[in-house]
């Protein structure tokens, strides 16, 4: 378990595959990530086997889960691990709605990161997100900094959209800003 102020990361459990389920067929949330089409139970399935199984040292996947309560919110991971040059990319959702907005994200995104530099001595960690996503400003202030655009790279909602590339270097996390979001 890794720990963070109000949440810890967990791993991935067989029990959690319907609620993984129901957040990849949430169209608000999918609009915000790279699989763009519902997935299937037996889809989601062999996700959950694999993220349980964690035979390939490329990835790290975890359950977002609240403190109190022991809520499974969300899952985060570091996928493309590669450890030669020290280098991972980093994805996230909180597939709880009424846990959107809150600064969740935001410290699993930091808790996770700190593991990556930390535990596993990562140099750099990168994302690409799509321009309009609103956890952009979320990475920000996190340290994740714009590295390049790769235009007109996705299709969504009838509209070509430009994603962006962000990176963090190991030491350029910011700390929390207690700020509302």
């Amino acid at each position: 378990m890794i720990r963070g102020e109000r949440l810890y990361l967990r791993s991935i459990e067989r029990d959690d595959l319907n609620r993984c389920h129901d957040w990849m067929n949430d169209p608000e949330l999918r609009a915000t990530l790279a699989q763009r089409y519902p997935m299937s139970l037996a889809q989601e399935g062999d996700w959950v086997e694999r993220a349980t199984r964690g035979q390939d040292p490329a990835v790290v996947t975890f359950a977002i889960c609240l403190a109190q309560g022991d809520r499974h919110i969300g899952n985060c991971d570091l996928t493309s691990i590669d450890r030669d040059n020290g280098t991972a990319t980093f994805g996230i959702l909180i597939g709880e709605a009424d846990c959107r907005g809150q600064g969740l994200g935001e410290e699993a995104a930091r808790t996770l990161c700190r593991y990556g530099f930390d535990e596993m001595r990562l140099q750099k960690i990168r994302l690409d997100v799509h321009e309009g996503n609103p956890a952009i400003k979320t990475y920000e202030r996190v340290g994740f900094r714009r590295e390049g655009v790769l235009r007109g790279e996705i299709f969504r909602r009838g509209v070509r959209l430009d994603v962006i590339r962000m990176g963090l270097l190991k030491g350029e996390i910011l700390p929390p800003s207690h700020e509302p979001e």
